[in-house]
Protein backbone atom coordinates (compact mmCIF):
# COMPACT_ATOMS: atom_id res chain seq x y z
CA UNK A 1 0.00 0.00 0.00
CA UNK A 2 1.38 3.38 -0.98
CA UNK A 3 1.32 5.93 1.81
CA UNK A 4 1.48 9.69 1.70
CA UNK A 5 2.45 12.17 4.35
CA UNK A 6 -0.33 14.23 5.92
CA UNK A 7 0.09 17.17 8.27
CA UNK A 8 -2.77 17.86 10.67
CA UNK A 9 -3.17 20.69 13.18
CA UNK A 10 -5.34 19.93 16.18
CA UNK A 11 -5.95 21.87 19.41
CA UNK A 12 -3.57 20.99 22.25
CA UNK A 13 -6.39 19.66 24.47
CA UNK A 14 -7.56 17.28 21.74
CA UNK A 15 -3.95 16.20 21.12
CA UNK A 16 -3.47 15.33 24.80
CA UNK A 17 -6.69 13.24 24.81
CA UNK A 18 -5.63 11.55 21.58
CA UNK A 19 -2.19 10.76 23.01
CA UNK A 20 -3.72 9.19 26.14
CA UNK A 21 -6.10 7.09 23.99
CA UNK A 22 -3.25 5.88 21.78
CA UNK A 23 -1.08 4.97 24.77
CA UNK A 24 -3.98 3.02 26.32
CA UNK A 25 -4.55 1.18 23.01
CA UNK A 26 -0.80 0.67 22.47
CA UNK A 27 -0.76 2.32 19.05
CA UNK A 28 0.85 5.37 17.50
CA UNK A 29 -1.13 8.52 16.80
CA UNK A 30 -0.35 8.10 13.09
CA UNK A 31 -1.69 4.52 13.02
CA UNK A 32 -4.79 5.49 15.00
CA UNK A 33 -5.61 8.45 12.75
CA UNK A 34 -4.88 6.37 9.64
CA UNK A 35 -7.32 3.71 10.82
CA UNK A 36 -10.00 6.33 11.56
CA UNK A 37 -9.58 7.84 8.10
CA UNK A 38 -9.70 4.39 6.44
CA UNK A 39 -12.88 3.55 8.39
CA UNK A 40 -14.53 6.82 7.40
CA UNK A 41 -13.80 6.00 3.74
CA UNK A 42 -15.33 2.55 4.14
CA UNK A 43 -12.04 0.70 3.78
CA UNK A 44 -12.31 -1.14 7.09
CA UNK A 45 -15.31 -2.01 9.23
CA UNK A 46 -15.58 0.35 12.21
CA UNK A 47 -16.07 -2.34 14.83
CA UNK A 48 -13.45 -5.04 15.08
CA UNK A 49 -14.67 -8.14 13.29
CA UNK A 50 -13.69 -11.66 14.25
CA UNK A 51 -12.18 -14.07 11.72
CA UNK A 52 -11.77 -17.80 12.39
CA UNK A 53 -9.05 -19.50 10.33
CA UNK A 54 -9.24 -23.30 10.23
CA UNK A 55 -6.32 -25.13 8.64
CA UNK A 56 -4.20 -28.08 9.74
CA UNK A 57 -1.05 -26.49 8.23
CA UNK A 58 0.40 -24.41 11.08
CA UNK A 59 2.49 -22.21 8.80
CA UNK A 60 -0.50 -21.17 6.68
CA UNK A 61 -2.79 -20.75 9.68
CA UNK A 62 -0.28 -18.58 11.52
CA UNK A 63 0.88 -16.54 8.51
CA UNK A 64 -2.68 -15.65 7.50
CA UNK A 65 -3.49 -14.88 11.13
CA UNK A 66 -0.46 -12.62 11.48
CA UNK A 67 -1.34 -10.79 8.27
CA UNK A 68 -4.96 -10.18 9.30
CA UNK A 69 -4.47 -9.41 13.00
CA UNK A 70 -3.82 -5.70 12.45
CA UNK A 71 -7.30 -5.27 11.00
CA UNK A 72 -9.35 -8.07 12.58
CA UNK A 73 -9.50 -10.12 15.71
CA UNK A 74 -8.17 -13.51 14.56
CA UNK A 75 -8.79 -16.91 16.13
CA UNK A 76 -7.30 -20.09 14.69
CA UNK A 77 -8.16 -23.77 14.83
CA UNK A 78 -6.35 -26.88 13.55
CA UNK A 79 -9.30 -29.26 13.16
CA UNK A 80 -12.96 -29.14 12.19
CA UNK A 81 -13.98 -30.29 15.65
CA UNK A 82 -11.92 -27.53 17.29
CA UNK A 83 -13.52 -24.97 14.96
CA UNK A 84 -17.04 -26.15 15.78
CA UNK A 85 -16.32 -25.95 19.52
CA UNK A 86 -15.11 -22.36 19.09
CA UNK A 87 -18.15 -21.46 16.96
CA UNK A 88 -20.47 -22.90 19.60
CA UNK A 89 -18.95 -20.64 22.27
CA UNK A 90 -18.35 -17.47 20.26
CA UNK A 91 -19.74 -15.61 17.27
CA UNK A 92 -17.51 -15.07 14.25
CA UNK A 93 -18.03 -12.81 11.26
CA UNK A 94 -15.93 -14.77 8.78
CA UNK A 95 -14.86 -18.41 8.67
CA UNK A 96 -11.85 -19.27 6.50
CA UNK A 97 -11.75 -23.07 6.30
CA UNK A 98 -9.60 -25.62 4.48
CA UNK A 99 -11.42 -28.45 2.69
CA UNK A 100 -9.09 -31.18 3.96
CA UNK A 101 -8.83 -31.31 7.74
CA UNK A 102 -8.16 -34.11 10.19
CA UNK A 103 -11.48 -35.47 11.47
CA UNK A 104 -14.40 -33.44 10.14
CA UNK A 105 -13.72 -31.93 6.73
CA UNK A 106 -14.10 -28.27 5.95
CA UNK A 107 -17.30 -29.02 4.04
CA UNK A 108 -18.74 -30.84 7.07
CA UNK A 109 -17.87 -27.79 9.17
CA UNK A 110 -19.66 -25.55 6.64
CA UNK A 111 -22.74 -27.78 6.77
CA UNK A 112 -22.93 -27.61 10.58
CA UNK A 113 -22.24 -23.86 10.69
CA UNK A 114 -24.96 -23.28 8.10
CA UNK A 115 -27.45 -25.04 10.41
CA UNK A 116 -26.38 -23.45 13.69
CA UNK A 117 -25.17 -19.96 12.70
CA UNK A 118 -26.08 -19.24 9.07
CA UNK A 119 -25.06 -15.58 9.36
CA UNK A 120 -21.35 -16.52 9.54
CA UNK A 121 -19.84 -15.91 6.10
CA UNK A 122 -17.41 -18.58 4.86
CA UNK A 123 -14.43 -18.69 2.53
CA UNK A 124 -13.11 -22.11 1.53
CA UNK A 125 -9.44 -22.69 0.77
CA UNK A 126 -7.83 -25.83 -0.61
CA UNK A 127 -4.63 -27.22 -2.05
CA UNK A 128 -6.67 -29.88 -3.88
CA UNK A 129 -9.35 -28.05 -5.87
CA UNK A 130 -12.11 -29.96 -7.61
CA UNK A 131 -15.29 -28.91 -9.34
CA UNK A 132 -17.30 -31.15 -6.98
CA UNK A 133 -15.98 -29.59 -3.78
CA UNK A 134 -16.26 -26.07 -5.23
CA UNK A 135 -19.92 -26.62 -6.13
CA UNK A 136 -20.67 -28.16 -2.74
CA UNK A 137 -18.92 -25.31 -0.92
CA UNK A 138 -20.95 -22.70 -2.79
CA UNK A 139 -24.17 -24.66 -2.17
CA UNK A 140 -23.29 -24.65 1.53
CA UNK A 141 -23.05 -20.87 1.46
CA UNK A 142 -19.34 -20.21 0.92
CA UNK A 143 -18.78 -16.82 -0.64
CA UNK A 144 -15.63 -17.96 -2.42
CA UNK A 145 -13.43 -20.99 -3.07
CA UNK A 146 -9.71 -20.19 -3.17
CA UNK A 147 -6.83 -22.40 -4.24
CA UNK A 148 -3.66 -22.47 -2.13
CA UNK A 149 -1.31 -20.77 -1.92
CA UNK A 150 -3.64 -18.00 -0.81
CA UNK A 151 -2.33 -14.46 -1.23
CA UNK A 152 -2.94 -12.75 2.14
CA UNK A 153 -3.73 -9.37 0.55
CA UNK A 154 -6.33 -10.96 -1.74
CA UNK A 155 -7.90 -12.74 1.24
CA UNK A 156 -8.00 -9.50 3.22
CA UNK A 157 -9.69 -7.71 0.31
CA UNK A 158 -12.27 -10.50 0.00
CA UNK A 159 -12.95 -10.40 3.76
CA UNK A 160 -13.29 -6.60 3.77
CA UNK A 161 -15.67 -6.60 0.78
CA UNK A 162 -17.74 -9.39 2.34
CA UNK A 163 -18.05 -7.57 5.65
CA UNK A 164 -19.00 -4.31 3.94
CA UNK A 165 -21.78 -6.13 2.04
CA UNK A 166 -22.91 -7.95 5.17
CA UNK A 167 -23.65 -4.75 7.03
CA UNK A 168 -23.27 -3.84 10.66
CA UNK A 169 -22.89 -6.26 13.53
CA UNK A 170 -23.66 -9.88 14.16
CA UNK A 171 -27.21 -11.16 14.22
Amino acid sequence: MKTRQLHVRIPEGAYKKLKVKCVSEDTSIQEYLGKLIAQSLGEYPAEEKIVLIVDDEAILRESLGDYLKDTYQVVTARTGEEALELIEKQDFDILVVDVRLPGKTGLQVLREVRESKPYIKSIVITAYPSAESAVEAIKLGAIDYLTKPVAPDNLETLIRETLLKKGKGRH
